[in-house]
């Protein structure tokens, strides 16, 4: 056996490979005083992992346990529901990734969770009684450039830093663009209502970490595009705190008024900040009285706050290079323009040879070598990959189409971090690996899951799907995939109301039952309130956050003392509280059953015609309602809603805006509220 490394707690080669027998006497001997987390407990899991596929949990993940778990670590809950994810940003480090969402009950705010990449898990939470991560702006969340906090848009106007890894509240927050970003009073409804209103702000960190960069949607005094604040822990900072510094933009007549930019980052010599104003809605433009997308580019001195340069006809798709040098913009003609100046330097799709090439996507490589750009024509979808603005290759194959409207940030193309390979989500719902040279290969094809929308290539060859309610973990080694996450309710079901909460002053986390829910609570301290009927369904889902980094298994663990079970999660009694007072849907007191999906049509549904249905459809926008089923035929259905927003019901509805229907069944009420 060989020695172990200098410091380490036992010989990691030799645990990583050494038989399932030989491995207890190996950790029984280690030195779990020289165990140090960030190098020793990725491997340590990753060998109790195997000897659990092959022996299932034995005495020795719970002797284990009880030794990494001793200096303490907090339960925590990977979430089965949750509302939509809103936006995302990749650690450093590439290991973590921190997603912002709603709640299930968006009355409830939301949450910002951290990821752990290895394991698919959640390892720290950070809640918010306000919305968090925007409304699919882009770039809302980022990680200092430490790694060590992490910002996001909260409450649709501020943004809050918090510590990563450390499950607390904001230290820091700033809200600076009330005053420059309210809409005037004639343009609202209620005018009494749109004074300091404030606009979704972007923002950036400084390459110190020591200051934001925050834009105002005004803009701001002096034309000021943004500004720059101090990053304190601790400080809430406004537009009259001393220390903000604003940054006049002064363009010529020919540029006046400027709007601020909707993406911004700031250089790494920290010189200036730059970025680009574009949006697939695109700004009011007065004089044609319509939306016009075009939209433009810019730089400001972080110095004297100065305009560096100011360039217009941007148009979507578009990408800054990972430096700032270079900025890729346009659907039907690809340009390249000059980062620092705002100079045209070359237009790439003169390169290509086609006539009436369309774009979609521009995927910059880590280090900026590399272009890939998506191309949606329908025959022919493919990728075009440049390297120093030349063309390298072409990728014949069916990409999955793009999803306008939902994860700004999220792209259907993903660069490995040496920029050598490529992934990306085809037509059919699968993943391609692609080695990315003058004459490309296919690497690997991976199993695609339903729902995601784009990628994220990680650290440690881990590849992320993402969509607004799904999460996939990939090994770009093996192809294994490690994790799958989807966040939607079953199909026929709608949340229960808030009344029903075990704490009706908390967001309640529920699992379905036959008849209705069983509430669940999970501690810090491992206590974990479930009925034993659902504790199979939660159980893989609870890890405790080593080091508040680092998943550990809570299954390892049972019978020791860092855990305990209990059958019900206590509350308070009945009428308690305020949240009850709360308007209760009546739908949310049904589930629909047998419930129909997928290929709805007359046959299927017409036994119920005459019946009470529970229904979820599209029909200007997305209807969830009891009603009466009142006729089908070859052609749709008709149907009587029993809510405010819903179909006439003399319309003939297609059977495609059904997402699923069936009969109306009553739920129980639980076992808290008898």
């Amino acid at each position: 056996m060989s020695a172990p490394m200098p410091g380490s707690f036992t010989d990691l080669v030799e645990l990583l490979h050494g038989s399932d027998e030989a491995i207890e006497p190996m950790l029984k001997r280690a030195d779990f005083g020289s165990f140090v987390a960030s190098r020793d407990l990725p491997p340590l899991r990753a060998r109790l992992l195997r000897l659990e596929r092959a022996k299932g949990i034995t005495d020795l993940h719970r002797w284990v346990s009880e030794k990494v778990l001793e200096t303490g670590a907090p339960l925590v809950e990977t979430p089965r529901y949750t509302g939509r994810q809103r936006s995302f940003a990749l650690s450093p480090c590439g290991q973590y990734l921190a997603i912002t969402s709603a709640r299930v009950d968006p009355f409830f705010g939301g949450e910002l969770r951290i990821w752990e990449l290895a394991t698919g898990r959640v390892v720290d939470v950070h809640g918010f009684d306000e919305g968090v991560g925007g409304r699919r702006e882009p770039s809302c969340v980022q990680w200092s450039p430490s790694g060590q906090w992490v910002g996001t848009v909260f409450n649709d106007v501020e943004v809050g830093v918090v510590r990563a890894f450390s499950q607390g509240r904001p230290s820091f927050t700033v809200d600076v663009t009330r005053r420059w970003g309210s809409p005037p009073p004639g343009a609202s409804n209620r005018p009494e209502g749109a004074e300091k209103r404030g606009h979704l702000p972007a923002w950036c960190w400084s390459p110190d970490e020591t200051h934001l960069f925050v834009s105002t949607p005004g803009p701001g005094p002096d034309g000021a595009l943004g500004c720059i604040v101090p990053f304190r822990e601790g400080a809430a900072l406004n537009e009259d705190s001393e220390d903000v510094r604003w940054c006049p933009a002064r363009p010529d007549a020919a540029h006046a008024p400027l709007k601020p930019h909707t993406w911004i980052r700031w250089s790494q010599d920290g010189s200036r900040v730059y970025g680009y104003r574009c949006s697939r809605m695109g700004d009011w433009d007065d004089k044609a009285n319509e939306y016009t997308r075009i939209g433009s580019a810019s730089a400001i001195d972080t110095g004297n706050g100065a305009l560096r340069f100011h360039t217009g006809g941007v148009t979507l798709p578009v990408a800054f290079s990972p430096d700032g040098s270079r900025l890729a913009h346009g659907s039907e003609r690809l340009e390249l323009i000059d980062g620092h100046t705002g100079q045209h330097i070359a237009t790439l799709s003169q390169q290509i040879a086609e006539k009436d090439p369309t774009f979609s996507e521009f995927v910059w490589s880590p280090d900026g070598r590399r272009l890939a750009v998506i191309m949606d024509d329908y025959s022919r979808p493919r990728v075009c990959v440049f390297e120093e603005e030349k063309l390298l290759c072409r990728l014949e194959f069916e990409v999955s189409p793009a999803t306008p409207g939902t994860l700004e940030d999220i792209r259907r193309w993903a660069w490995s971090p040496d920029g050598s390979m490529g992934a990306c989500l085809t037509r059919d719902g699968g993943v391609e690996l692609w080695a990315i040279g003058p004459a490309p290969r296919r690497i690997r094809r991976l199993a695609g899951v339903g729902g995601l929308e784009g990628l994220v290539w990680g650290a440690d060859d881990t590849l992320v799907g993402m969509g607004l309610s799904t999460l996939a973990f990939w090994s770009t080694t093996s192809g294994e995939l490690r994790a799958h996450a989807s966040f939607d309710l079953e199909a026929g079901r709608v949340p229960p109301p808030a009344s029903w909460y075990p704490s009706p002053e908390e967001p309640g986390r529920f699992l379905p039952t036959e008849r209705g829910w069983a509430f669940t609570r999970v501690d810090p301290d491992g206590t974990v309130f479930c009925p034993p009927e659902q504790r199979e369904q939660l159980e893989p889902r609870l890890m405790f956050s080593v080091s508040g980094r680092y998943a550990w298994p809570w299954r390892w663990a049972v019978g020791t003392r860092h855990t305990r079970f209990e059958e019900r999660a206590p509350g308070a009694a009945k009428g308690a509280s305020g949240k009850e007072a709360r308007y209760t849907h009546p739908h949310s007191l049904y589930r629909a059953h047998p419930v129909l999906t997928g290929d709805i049509r007359r046959d299927s549904l017409a036994p119920y015609v005459g019946q009470r249905v529970l229904v979820y459809m599209g029909y200007h926008g997305e209807v969830t309602d009891l009603a009466t089923l009142l006729a089908v035929t070859k052609k749709g259905f008709r149907i009587r809603t029993e809510g405010y927003v819903g179909p006439p019901p003399e319309e003939l509805l297609p059977f495609s805006l059904l997402y699923w229907i069936g009969p109306a069944v009553p739920l129980e009420e639980p076992e808290h509220l008898d």
